[in-house]
């Protein structure tokens, strides 16, 4: 037996620090945040109410609801309500005033016009964002207008550390601002094209969420260099849906919508429906645009006079609502699984897409 025992000590010197590496590369999986959620804060004028709005404001609250850590990274003025926030790690950047958007509705209901009243004129990008919160699993960027996010400077590695810690790292574009130009009064104006900021902030690690209401009017062409530029691209449809073009495939898929008893109000589905996906995708879900369907399906069911607290109340309340993240996924997580989450999706020709009508504050 003495005669075993160096070699024995040789293969446990050798295996003891791999163990190490391992345990330590699990405990950082693990500890690390699951979101970081980009973009402005708004003040929403409605019939002389004035709500909290923004699409990280409904981001952080169905984070919130599925026991995501998230990280938010926002611009606000000192009269913001920032409670939105509450469950989720904030840095508020200080500016003069807070993103606010006058909503206006014709007479039916059915057409609402938008005009920005007061907007903070600061950008933010990946170096507002502290060192721990840009290791996040998911990046979430929701810009509101053309300037307000600079999505290009998270698709960049700030060095060797920075890509071998986040090149699994998903990034989510929920990128309806980079089709808005302002009129001289603030009106919002809708941009026929793909803007210069969307496709500087498209790249192999992106999903981008877009509505039909602002890919309409693109060019064929268009879509597909946008589609190519990305790893998948996802078009709501309202009541009809969404598609998903993913870049390795020659067809998009039809991703059905979930039926509810009820369509009260729309606002904010689009960014539950893009927060579901992306910590489905995050998670392994094998079919993350179903669970991002059934999320948003849960947030029309609420009334805008309580969004975006309660959009995602009902999310993991009904019978078969979502689960809350678990330490076991999070783990699981590290090596991201990415292979089977769109195999259950139909399919639909392209040409059909055409008829288918405690806080921190940085200074």
């Amino acid at each position: 037996m003495n005669a075993e025992r160096p070699g024995l000590n040789r293969t446990t010197v050798l295996l003891a620090p791999l163990f190490f590496a391992f345990a330590c590369f699990l405990a950082f999986e693990v500890s690390r945040p699951d979101l970081l959620i980009v973009g402005n804060i708004t003040v929403d004028l409605v019939d002389g109410t004035t709500p909290t709005g923004g699409a990280v404001s409904y981001a952080a609250v169905v984070a919130q609801a599925l026991k995501a850590r998230a990280c938010v990274v926002t611009a606000a003025g000192p009269e913001a309500d920032l409670a939105v926030f509450e469950g989720s790690e904030l840095y508020a950047i200080r500016a003069n005033e807070t993103l606010t958007f006058e909503h206006s509705y014709a007479w039916w209901g059915h057409s609402r016009k938008l005009r920005v009243t007061a907007n903070p004129n600061i950008t933010i990008s990946r170096a507002h964002v502290p060192l721990k919160c840009q290791l996040a699993r998911v990046v979430l960027l929701g810009p509101l207008t053309l300037h307000d996010v600079d999505a290009a400077s998270f698709m960049r590695y700030a060095g060797f550390w920075d890509r071998l810690l986040n090149r699994n790292q998903l990034i989510g574009l929920m990128a309806q601002g980079f089709q808005r130009d302002l009129g001289s009064a603030g009106e919002v104006l809708p941009l026929p094209a793909p803007s210069k900021q969307l496709l500087d902030g498209l790249g192999p690690r992106v999903s981008l969420f877009l509505s039909d209401v602002e890919t309409d009017t693109w060019s064929q062409q268009q879509l597909e260099a946008v589609a190519g530029a990305c790893e998948r691209t996802i078009i709501t449809l309202g009541e009809k849906g969404a598609l998903l073009v993913p870049r390795s495939a020659a067809q998009p898929q039809h991703i059905p919508v979930v039926k509810v008893p009820q369509a009260v109000d729309t606002n904010g589905a689009g960014d539950t429906f893009a927060t579901a996906f992306m910590i489905a995708l995050m998670r392994g879900d094998a079919n993350p645009g179903h669970t991002a369907a059934w999320a948003a399906s849960r947030a029309v069911m609420q009334p805008q006079t309580c969004k975006p607290r309660c959009a995602p109340r009902l999310i993991t309340a009904a019978p078969g609502g979502l689960a809350p993240l678990s330490e076991a996924e999070r783990a699981g997580a590290a090596p991201l699984r990415y292979k089977h989450c769109c195999q259950q999706l139909g399919y639909m020709s392209m040409n059909t897409r055409q008829h288918l009508v405690h806080a921190h504050t940085l200074v």
